[in-house]
């Protein structure tokens, strides 16, 4: 019996000092519920307002909710100038989704600044705490100013 214990001390030991071969802790994989956006489009309507569409891929499901950041400009585009989002819209997913697979989304926001072109983004968070939010590349939607009214 006494064999069989240092055997199983020394093969304990030889686990403990090796571990699974791995360097690091062990991390969990998320990838099935993490989500992306998939495209993104912006188109500015006569009243003011500007419609947002896009579509959702991966782990659609998990997207709860979206915030929208808008900086309004008037005058150049300044390519490398910061975003600073003067204005922030949140948009539940379930209000926003156009069919019940969940993949397309759509909203109407009018903007709270004036201008002729907004930059924008959006970023979608995730269902579950522990998983990043989703931030999307800043965008620029044009006004049409003879679309305007008075």
């Amino acid at each position: 019996m006494r064999a069989f214990q240092r055997i199983l001390a020394a093969v304990v030991l030889v686990f403990a000092l090796t571990g699974c071969g791995r360097k690091g802790a062990p991390v969990p994989d998320y990838s099935r519920d993490e989500f992306s956006f998939a495209s993104l489009n912006a188109e500015a309507a006569a009243d003011g307002t500007i419609t947002f569409q896009g579509t959702v891929s991966g782990a659609a499901q998990n997207l709860e909710y979206m915030i929208l950041e808008m900086q309004a400009v008037d005058g150049e585009l300044c390519e490398g100038c910061p975003f600073l989002p003067q204005d922030q819209y949140r948009v539940d997913s379930r209000d926003a989704w156009e069919n019940e697979s969940g993949s397309s989304f759509s909203f109407v926001y009018r903007p709270v600044f004036s201008g002729s072109a907004y930059r924008w983004r959006l970023t979608g968070h995730n269902l579950y705490s522990g998983l990043p939010d989703v931030v999307s590349p800043m965008q620029t939607v044009f006004m049409d100013s003879s679309l305007a009214g008075p």
